[in-house]
């Protein structure tokens, strides 16, 4: 795409930054680390994240990886159009993005919100899929007790959006760096209030129970035995839907790649290989 604006010239040990304008006229936002032509690992964060959740978890992979992350729209430095969050609308964004960077193929890690697009276009297109990393994720979200009792919250939500009720809303199971949380903070407030009104509502509504044992590629998930949004019920129910899935457990919460971005990363490099 002539229009696209390519990351400026850096060593395979520095984040690259680059715009993708999309056929769907939203400009996606990314950084990627690692070598050109290493194994591509296409990381996709969770609702009101931003690709920087994944910067710990990323600055510990070898150069021999091309990890990028993405901004998912209405996200970070990525467009915020007025329309358009179900995660089928992100799965078409996430193929369009990988057509435009010649991506034929590549790893999926998604957490949470992300690991349902991930899903999504691991089903869509099993033959983009190489290796799928589940990261905070369950067979679907329609009808969780938790998200369900912070719904009016979020309805509730007017721009601009609240430092408070941002850093509430994020708060981890465990510590983290201060930085590491005031960055995290920072890139939610970014998201405007009717992003999270049509995220968090398209979510509510999604069940993947039925496509579950069409997911071909092999699958890690990871999941955080302190995870007060997916339940180990859930984590079962993925390994016994999915093929060729195996379950890592961690002593962390939902946003475990924050709080053991080390085990994490070390997790990811033993099943990429």
């Amino acid at each position: 795409m002539s229009s696209m604006t390519s990351p400026a010239p850096r060593g395979p040990d520095e984040f690259r930054f680059g715009l993708i304008p999309l056929g769907t006229g939203v400009t996606l936002h990314y950084a990627e680390k690692g070598e050109k032509a290493g194994t591509p690992v296409l990381f996709l964060h969770g609702y009101v994240d931003s690709w920087r959740s994944f910067a710990e978890v990323i600055e510990t992979l070898p150069r021999e990886y091309r990890a990028v992350a993405i901004d998912l729209r209405g996200h970070g430095d990525s467009d915020k159009p007025e329309c358009c969050y179900a995660v089928e609308d992100f799965a078409q964004d996430l193929l369009l993005f990988m057509d435009a960077l010649g991506l034929h193929k590549a790893n999926l890690v998604g957490h949470s919100m992300g690991s349902f697009i991930a899903q999504s276009l691991a089903v869509r297109c099993p033959g983009r899929v190489e290796r799928l990393v589940l990261v905070s994720s369950a067979p679907g979200t329609a009808g969780n007790a938790v998200l369900l009792e912070i719904k009016p919250r979020i309805d509730a939500l007017r721009d601009p959006i609240g430092r408070n009720f941002a850093a509430e809303f994020q708060a981890p199971s465990n510590p983290v760096s201060a930085g590491f949380l005031e960055m995290i903070i920072s890139e939610t407030m970014k998201v405007p209030a009717h992003v999270w009104r049509s995220a968090f509502s398209e979510l509510l509504q999604l069940d993947h129970w039925p496509i579950l044992r069409n997911i071909n590629a092999p699958t890690l998930i990871a999941w955080g035995n302190q995870d007060q949004i997916f339940t180990r019920r859930d984590q079962e129910v993925l390994l016994s839907q999915i093929p060729h899935s195996r379950l890592e457990e961690f002593d962390a919460g939902h946003a475990l790649h924050w709080e053991k971005p080390t085990e994490v990363a070390a997790a990811l490099k033993n099943f990429l290989g």
